[in-house]
């Protein structure tokens, strides 16, 4: 999963649809757009139909999962036969980004990075998430819109798990999972790319590309990211001296652990303890 993506995604949802036979005899059997204006994440329960979309041509059919994105031409059919059926997230999204103390958002246009296809055998699952999601969409109880936005993460956490079903693809999740293990019980040692490379019998070069695939991180910023944790506990929990507190968690340089903190949470790690 794009860990770094999905991080900062913060989506405003516009509408949970139904698309089902009453729907499809009032808008004569298609949907057509010159542009798209939002995203759409849906998952077919029911029927037939096509979906030819940014210069690609999808056969639709029962258990099947398809997304939208603005900007591109689009045709969606149902078949007259057997009506297509399917729930869909209309939402626009932004990526938030921290930097220090300072925020920034910028809009994002393209495909949402999963990857989409039946659900196979998760059906029941995945229909119950984009089901509820239509149902409390359409009851307008309160705080409709927040249990609707947590029904759409849910979701894009599901169909990450099925995307990622493939035995290659459980092996290097396992690789960036020891990696990840011999951090946290060693990030008070000098490790290097190359030690933790090694730990798990790759090159370093394929390492790096494996651990950046799978957080969104490289493996020393992931590293530092454990270094900068450790730290904000002892903050919090000791009377250690800045020093000190550099020392336990794996930056020997206490100067450089200060500007590191500061870049990190915007705040120096004397003003952390006092907030």
């Amino acid at each position: 999963m794009d860990y770094m993506y999905f991080n900062g995604f913060t989506p405003r949802i516009i509408e949970v649809a139904n698309r089902n036979k009453q729907v499809w005899e009032q808008l004569n059997g298609g949907i057509d757009r010159e542009r798209t204006g939002l995203h759409s994440l849906a998952y077919v329960y029911g029927g037939e139909g096509s979906l030819s979309f940014a210069g690609q041509e999808q056969l639709l059919v029962q258990g099947d999962l398809f997304q939208i994105w603005p900007g591109e031409m689009m045709s969606l059919r149902s078949s007259p036969a057997d009506p297509l059926h399917f729930y869909s997230f209309q939402f626009q999204h932004g990526l938030v980004q921290w930097d220090g103390g300072s925020i920034s958002c910028r809009e994002q246009p393209g495909p949402l990075p999963l990857q989409l296809g039946n659900a196979g055998a998760a059906r029941k699952a995945v229909e119950s998430v984009f089901r509820e999601a239509y149902e409390l969409w359409s009851e307008k109880n309160n705080g409709y819109e927040w249990h609707v936005k947590l029904q759409l993460l849910h979701a894009i956490q599901l169909l990450n798990r099925l995307g990622r079903s493939s035995a290659e693809t459980a092996g290097a999740a396992s690789v960036v999972h020891n990696a990840i293990q011999l951090m946290k019980t060693s990030f008070k040692e000098a490790l290097t790319r190359d030690q933790m490379a090694d730990s798990v019998a790759l090159s370093p070069g394929y390492f790096s590309v494996l651990f950046k695939a799978h957080t969104g991180h490289s493996p020393i910023q992931y590293l530092t990211k454990i270094r900068i944790d450790q730290a904000k506990l002892l903050l919090r929990n000791t009377t250690l001296a800045i020093s000190q507190v550099a020392e336990e968690s794996g930056f020997p340089d206490s100067f450089y652990f200060s500007r590191l903190f500061q870049k990190e949470t915007g705040m120096s790690p004397r003003d952390y303890r006092k907030s």
